[in-house]
């Protein structure tokens, strides 16, 4: 049986880790619980990348995460994460953007706080419980990370917005996220600064979006 980094390295085919911007390993395994140090070393040769996705593999604890500095899409919807060793993401991922953690086990609202020390602009927290239990906690999230101006498709006026996703994987950034972060030098100055929808009806015009967004994410990466 192929280990994860062997499977990582048969996804990869003839690219090489760096040139990889987005990573999705949505169901790449089964139950892994938490990250081992090799896969932890495996992952982080992908230190180039913008987008990783590890939606419903079984993850309990942020143990071994790689460190990823020019991440800022983190998608880990539909795991079993408590929220109680979130205090590594800031460290981990100083350029975070989105962050997706739908459908886990996040009793306390307060277990986010911690992500107010990043410049964070998007989340999704749908069906934990401390989100199915309080019909508030949009308004409460606002206020516990100032920075945040979209939780879980509606803004702070209460306007929903729409997202991409395509079958299992996370969507990219989309065009206001890139405007956004032009405008908001700072993701890339502070790395300086520390050294599913399945559906085929969806429209053409949403897929040419997405082939956009993937440019757009490289034209970032070069500034």
């Amino acid at each position: 049986m192929s280990t994860f980094n062997e499977k990582l390295q048969e996804l990869l085919g003839s690219h090489q880790p760096e040139e990889i911007e987005e990573l999705v390993l949505d169901e790449f395994t089964n139950n892994i619980v938490s990250f081992n140090l090799d896969q932890k070393k495996g992952l982080e040769f992908y230190k180039n990348l913008i987008h990783l996705s590890l939606n419903n593999i079984g993850l309990e604890n942020l143990s071994n995460f790689p460190a990823i500095k020019s991440l800022m899409i983190l998608s880990l919807n539909n795991n079993k994460l408590k929220g109680d060793d979130f205090s590594i993401i800031p460290k981990l991922y100083p350029n975070l953007y989105k962050l997706k953690i739908s459908e886990n086990n996040i009793e306390s609202i307060d277990n986010l706080s911690v992500l107010s020390q990043l410049q964070l602009k998007k989340i999704e927290v749908k069906d934990n419980p401390f989100s199915k239990n309080d019909n508030e906690y949009r308004d409460k999230l606002y206020k516990l990370i100032p920075s945040l101006e979209i939780v879980d498709q509606k803004q702070k006026n209460g306007q929903e917005v729409d997202t991409t996703d395509y079958g299992n994987q996370s969507s990219s950034l989309d065009d206001e996220d890139y405007e956004d972060a032009d405008e908001n030098d700072d993701y890339e100055d502070s790395d300086e600064s520390d050294g599913n929808d399945d559906d085929s009806n969806d429209s053409e015009e949403e897929y040419n979006e997405e082939n956009e967004d993937e440019e757009a994410t490289k034209k970032k990466k070069k500034k």
